[in-house]
């Protein structure tokens, strides 16, 4: 009897292979989700620490920034709030422009101009300020031009500070010249009334921030910004203000530190003015910090906007960003209050923040599917302490 060798077939050995690969892809795809899981968990908390350690350097600016700078909120109000790219596109000149002055020019515009009642009862100065009418543009009575309209025109840094004042607080018919001087400054009708127009609603979501220090010379102004995310390829995709194009910008916070001198209205040093050496900043240049030593007038014709920096680093993207304003005190509770009876109004100032934070398209290059959105929510009380 003879014996046979047993051996595969052709289908076994095949079905065999197919086994065998099988498994080989199995295990290869398992290996490939592991590992694709794995930089995920990576990015997403490399991410996060990023998100934090950019979030903590957003509040340490803010703090050291000082107090609400109610000068560049007036000036906005008065300038235009139209929003474009998450902030406003308007220039205010940031005061150191006046009115019919150019921004983004050398023609830096005309001085101050006063508020004053006019004759008679029904033509007092109200708490609103007169940057509509009740104003002359000169405290000289033979000079000033009377009821201006200053909406849309920059304002000089120092003239919210001018809306609380009356310089024709009996409200009579001597156009503010109380002593018969020619002037409409110190006299006896001169009145500081307590309070003046409103430049934000408290709690409301104010866009930019706009922070002055202790001591009066730095100010600090941080916004949003949005813009064509620089890591798509596909030239398809743009972004825009359609909800549907809003994945491909990416968002940022962008901040500027100014100067302040006292060079003037005109902001030249090598020029006396009335107003040069008097104390008083009036002019602001952007920092050195920001220019590499250059005195930049903020604002003007060398400025063009491009000495802002970026805050967060390129692989995040701020999808949202509202920030709202508390002031130090009630205006419908000061109006005609003494002065010092005021401190009993005041309360200490504060922002809210709110921040939705995504991985920019630099980030989802690295990964497959989506990391979570980050929110953060943070309240920041304010104070000149850190800023001088």
């Amino acid at each position: 009897m003879k014996n046979y060798k047993k051996a595969f077939t052709i289908i076994e050995v095949m079905i065999s292979i197919l086994i065998i690969s099988s498994c080989l892809i199995v295990g290869f795809q398992l290996y490939s989700m592991a590992l694709v899981s794995k930089v995920k968990i990576v990015e997403q908390t490399n991410l996060e620490k990023n998100i934090f350690y950019f979030s903590e350097k957003l509040f340490t600016l803010i703090k050291k920034g000082g107090t609400l700078d109610y000068e560049e909120y007036f000036n906005r109000k008065i300038i235009g709030t139209e929003i474009e790219s998450g902030h406003f596109s308007k220039n205010t000149g940031f005061g150191n422009f006046g009115y019919e002055g150019v921004v983004g020019t050398s023609n830096f515009g005309k001085g101050f101009y006063y508020c004053l009642s006019g004759d008679g009862e029904d033509n007092k100065l109200k708490p609103t300020g007169c940057w509509e009418k009740l104003n002359i543009d000169s405290n000289i009575v033979k000079e000033g031009k009377k009821d201006r309209n200053y909406f849309g025109s920059p304002q000089r840094y120092g003239q919210y500070s001018f809306q609380f004042i009356d310089y024709n607080s009996n409200h009579d018919d001597d156009s503010g010249d109380e002593n018969g001087d020619g002037k409409i400054i110190r006299d006896d009708d001169d009145e500081h009334k307590g309070a003046g127009p409103e430049v934000f609603d408290a709690g409301s979501d104010v866009k930019e921030l706009y922070l002055l220090s202790g001591d009066k010379k730095k100010r600090t102004l941080i916004r949003w910004k949005y813009f064509q995310d620089e890591f798509i390829t596909d030239s398809s995709k743009k972004c825009s203000d359609n909800p549907d194009d809003k994945q491909y910008c990416r968002g940022t916070i962008e901040f500027l530190e100014l100067e302040g001198k006292d060079w003037g209205l005109d902001h030249n040093s090598a020029v006396n003015d009335d107003f040069q050496n008097d104390g008083v900043v009036d002019t602001w240049i952007i920092s050195k910090e920001f220019t590499g030593g250059e005195e930049i007038i903020a604002g003007g014709e060398q400025d063009g906007g491009k000495y802002r920096k970026e805050l967060f680093s390129d692989d995040i993207n701020i999808s949202d960003f509202k920030i709202s304003a508390y002031p130090n005190i009630d205006n419908t509770k000061t109006w005609n209050v003494d002065l010092k009876e005021q401190k009993s109004y005041l309360v200490s100032p504060y922002v809210t923040i709110s921040m939705q934070l995504k991985p920019s398209w630099k980030l989802k290059a690295k990964i497959q599917g989506n990391i979570k959105d980050v929110n953060f929510n943070s309240t920041i009380n304010l104070t000149d302490i850190f800023s001088n």
